[in-house]
């Protein structure tokens, strides 16, 4: 084959067409015939490039040229783009607000090809693996970028090796541009061709197989004029040039005569403008200065860093520059004194006495001992008063107390309202205004439970213990809030299974308050239709907060936000009394509702209780009693389905944490010495579905699915569950706990397997 050997000294393409026409039908009959009999799975015609041999390598770490070509070879339609963009909110973890304004805007344009968005946030919390920078190099066809990142993009291994050999690095784009759009189509159009700056290889992309071999040649000049003008050294710098298939199948189409010493020097900036610099020391200026001798003669003076000797980024001094180029040496003047010296004046120094102590200022103690005798009189002061004449300070609440009592037991209209609680004790305490009276026995002596009376509508009963009616089995109204995030078959599955065990939609609507804006998950929400009550949609609550020590945490942080935004509308908006909450990765058993309606009524009599919950931390199997209706009250805050009430969420939300939520829960200044009830076999489980959470399903294969979840139909409402209050429970928890032997720890591998408990006691040696 011919191979052009024109010279050209101009910015001219020394390039014979004819001759690169030639290769160009050679080339693509070439790898046609390579083809046969071997079926592409995608029908992609295979590219052909141009690639030139350089004499000089230019100084660059990275260089790439940019040429619209006539007839683009790539479908638009068909295109990726990813564009890198700077977070709005540079201070949070959050990024989605900036991707959602960037995306509308880009939307705006109706360009023929997708843009995705993504911010220099995302790429450091999402692209920490090598394996997920290889994935988002072949992803796209074009990377661009905001031109103010271009800087952190290109250093370091933000991007990888990948980008940079495949020759994907990102071009840079001015975001705030009037000419925006114009600009983006442009770069979508174009094709690039890089220089790596360690080798004399440059290479440009201009046709493919299928293009036509006019369209092809046209595309050819274009990108030779590029190269003429943009590549160090225009056309005096090129060695040899070839028309590149694949599988190494390539053919030459210029041969140089010319020699690298024709090139001139190449016309780049050096990359470190330090290495021809010297740094040294003169005696004739200012003590605390370096002088900066540059190699083209430049001279500059800056001051030292107190620690060593190292230049500082501080403002050269001018001045100095000048006196020291003029020759002239500048002096301290000895008459002028530190800054932080303090001169002393004569009024300032303390007058002695003869005894040569300090003259105590007489007018200053006055006004102090005024000012304490004025505030010491403003105290009211205390006014005898005759008590005798006077009600008891409750006396009006007794009357109320008794007054309604009165009420409730002459009102016969209303049969089925709730049962209230007064005993004789409580009725001569509420007469007595809480003191004990005369009749009573020792005051020292506890005091057993004396007959109650339930005073109904109309009617009264006498029972001889608090059991039976105290916990009266009254379905109350209690809503089901599934929070739920991006999991659109873990909500589907959760909300049919609550549908399954739910026998009153009016005492149990189901409320879903959704985050993350998914709309596949928001789509399987609304499908339900009037089986949900409502479904709640997290608002734009501005930027998350995240500590940078918790950076790779910030999904906590926002499901704590998540929380706190909706359980305040549902208690305080909705004005609900109570709620029962799960996530859309719960199992709940057969008994889940019937549950939390028969122990409700304890949660608000027992004071000393504040939340009850569905789940068993502790509930592995062949680890627990298989007692169904066993039940427990525990210092530890389970969660994971549990019952809230307003009283206690009001009295937490205003100090509601900005994450780890259920860990702050568990503090005793929340849980104020109360407990919760949890039961023995859980009543939820964690499906599969978990082990797409936050935390990545961490503890899921080795503890959470080995909690067993309850199988067996219970009839709560048959059960009496007032030995979980408080008294009756310490004393027979204590009585139990009594009759356990004492062992230590030297004792633990000699247990026996009958044994059902053990006091473990443990001895501090000295």
């Amino acid at each position: 084959m011919e191979i052009s050997t024109k010279e050209n000294t101009s910015s001219e393409c020394p390039f014979d067409l004819n001759l690169c026409k030639k290769a160009l039908v050679a080339l693509k009959q070439i790898i046609n015939n390579a083809q046969q009999g071997h079926k592409q799975l995608l029908d992609e015609s295979i590219p052909i490039s141009l690639y030139l041999h350089v004499h000089k390598i230019p100084r660059c770490t990275y260089l790439r040229l940019s040429s619209e070509l006539p007839h683009p070879f790539i479908q638009q339609s068909t295109r990726d783009v990813c564009l890198f963009v700077r977070d709005d909110d540079v201070n949070g973890r959050e990024y989605e607000a900036t991707v959602r304004r960037y995306k509308s805007m880009i939307d705006q344009f109706k360009l023929p090809f997708n843009i995705e968005i993504m911010t220099l946030k995302q790429i450091n919390q999402e692209l920490i693996p090598y394996e997920a920078k290889r994935k988002l190099c072949a992803r796209y066809d074009l990377f661009l970028a905001d031109r103010r990142i271009m800087t952190s993009l290109m250093r370091g291994q933000l991007l990888g090796k990948h980008f940079r050999s495949h020759g994907k690095m990102p071009l840079g784009i001015n975001v705030f541009n009037k000419d925006f759009k114009q600009r983006l189509i442009s770069l979508c159009s174009s094709i690039s061709g890089r220089m790596a700056g360690t080798g004399p290889l440059f290479s440009m992309q201009f046709t493919t197989v299928k293009q036509s071999i006019d369209h092809g040649i046209e595309n050819l000049t274009t990108i030779c004029q590029t190269i003429g003008k943009e590549l160090p050294g225009s056309w005096l710098n090129i060695d040899h040039a070839y028309f590149y298939g694949n599988n190494l199948q390539s053919l030459p189409i210029y041969y140089s005569k010319h020699n690298k010493n024709d090139v001139s020097k190449l016309n780049l900036p050096i990359t470190s403008q330090n290495e021809l610099t010297q740094i040294g020391e003169l005696s004739t200026v200012e003590k605390n200065l370096n002088v900066i001798v540059e190699a083209n003669g430049n001279v500059h003076l800056t001051k030292k860093n107190k620690l060593s000797n190292n230049v500082t980024k501080k403002k050269s001094t001018k001045r100095l520059q000048k006196t020291w180029i003029k020759g002239v040496q500048t002096h301290r003047t000895t008459n002028s004194k530190p800054k932080k010296e303090k001169t002393k004046g004569v009024e300032d120094e303390p007058v002695f006495n003869a005894e040569n102590k300090p003259v105590v200022d007489t007018e200053f103690v006055k006004r102090v001992a005024s000012t304490r005798l004025a505030k010491k009189n403003e105290k009211p002061k205390h006014i005898e008063q005759n008590f005798a004449s006077k009600p008891a300070p409750r006396a009006e609440k007794r009357k109320r107390l008794l007054a309604a009592a009165k009420e409730v037991l002459n009102d016969n209209n209303n049969d089925d309202s709730v049962p209230t609680l007064v005993d004789d004790s409580e009725e001569r305490k509420i007469k007595s205004g809480g003191r004990s009276f005369p009749g009573s026995a020792n005051n020292n002596e506890l005091r057993s439970p004396t007959t109650t009376k339930i005073i109904r509508a109309g009617q009264t009963t006498n029972i001889s213990s608090l059991s039976e009616p105290l916990l009266t089995k009254k379905d109350v109204l209690l809503p089901i809030v599934v929070f739920a995030c991006n999991r659109a078959r873990a909500l589907q599955v959760h909300i049919e299974a609550l549908l399954r065990i739910r026998n009153n939609s009016d005492l149990n609507p189901i409320i879903v308050s959704l985050d993350c804006h998914d709309k596949e998950t928001l789509q399987v929400a609304k499908s339900f239709g009037d089986k949900i009550k409502e479904i709640i949609e997290l608002p734009d609550l501005g930027p998350l907060i995240v500590p940078p020590k918790d950076h790779l945490l910030s999904g906590y942080y926002k499901i704590s936000r998540h929380y706190g935004y909706s359980l305040n509308y549902v208690l305080n908006t909705l004005n609900y009394e109570a709620i029962i909450i799960t996530e859309d990765d719960l199992e709940v058993s057969i008994d889940f509702l019937d549950y939390f309606q028969a122990l409700y009524p304890l949660l608000k009599y027992d004071k000393t209780l504040w939340c009850i919950s569905a789940w068993n931390d502790n509930g592995i199997d062949k680890k627990i009693d298989r007692q169904a209706n066993l039940l427990h009250r525990s210092d530890f805050f389970p969660g994971l389905g549990w019952l809230l009430t307003k009283t206690v969420w009001n009295e937490i939300r205003d100090n509601w944490p900005q994450g780890f939520w259920d860990d702050w829960m568990r503090k005793p200044e929340q849980r104020r010495d109360r407990a919760c009830i949890r039961p023995e076999v859980s009543r939820t489980g964690i499906s599969p579905e978990g082990k797409r959470g936050v935390s990545g399903g961490q503890f899921y294969d080795h503890y959470l699915r080995k909690i067993i979840k309850n199988s067996d139909p219970i009839d709560w409402k048959s059960i009496d569950v007032s030995y979980l209050i408080k008294e009756r429970y310490d004393k027979k928890f204590q009585a139990f706990i009594d009759t356990c032997p004492v062992i230590t720890l030297s004792d633990l591998n000699k247990m026996n397997s009958d044994m059902t408990c053990a006091k473990l006691r443990y001895s501090k040696k000295q």
